[in-house]
């Protein structure tokens, strides 16, 4: 069904020569060092978890179509739904659309489309994404059940980066 959707909203975007992850792209990538900048420029934890909220709610709302059980992410308490899609080239690029019930999920869903949208399938695997939540201070203000479902994330992200890595 979601493969129906992609390729009927594709379709649909031809007139205008965009995808619809194109359009729906939902965040600009950034480096991992503009990320950080980003928070250190916010003096307090309440400051930081407003901006993490802000950035979730910059994200587009998925196609009802798209919140399948096949895209949802497991190992999170929240429901996260993740698709990919996969621009060709040499090497192909991947972008991802996701979203969750949770604000602060939301928003953690939001960063990680920011470090890993736009690239190759190598260079999302050679990411250290725990090296940047541990950067940006996330694993010491975070619950651990929320923890874990960020880390349910990445390995999703990563899973799906490494089918279409060349």
């Amino acid at each position: 069904m979601a493969h129906t959707i992609l390729a009927l909203a594709s379709r649909k975007a031809q007139d205008t020569g965009k995808s619809w992850f194109d359009e729906a792209r939902q965040v600009e990538t950034v480096t991992i060092e503009e990320l950080i900048d980003d928070f250190e420029f916010l003096d307090d934890w309440e400051d930081r978890y407003r901006y993490i909220i802000e950035l979730g709610d910059k994200l587009d709302e998925m196609p009802a179509g798209l919140k399948t059980e096949e895209n949802r992410v497991q190992g999170c308490i929240s429901n996260v739904w993740l698709v990919i899609d996969v621009q060709p080239g040499d090497p192909p690029v991947i972008n991802f659309v996701a979203d969750s019930d949770s604000q602060i999920v939301r928003g953690l869903v939001a960063i990680l489309l920011m470090l890993c949208s736009g690239r190759t399938g190598k260079g999302i695997i050679s990411l250290d994404i725990e090296s940047v939540f541990d950067r940006l201070e996330l694993r010491k203000h975070l619950s651990r059940s929320r923890s874990n479902g960020f880390y349910s994330m990445v390995k999703r992200i990563r899973k799906l980066a490494e089918e279409h890595a060349q």
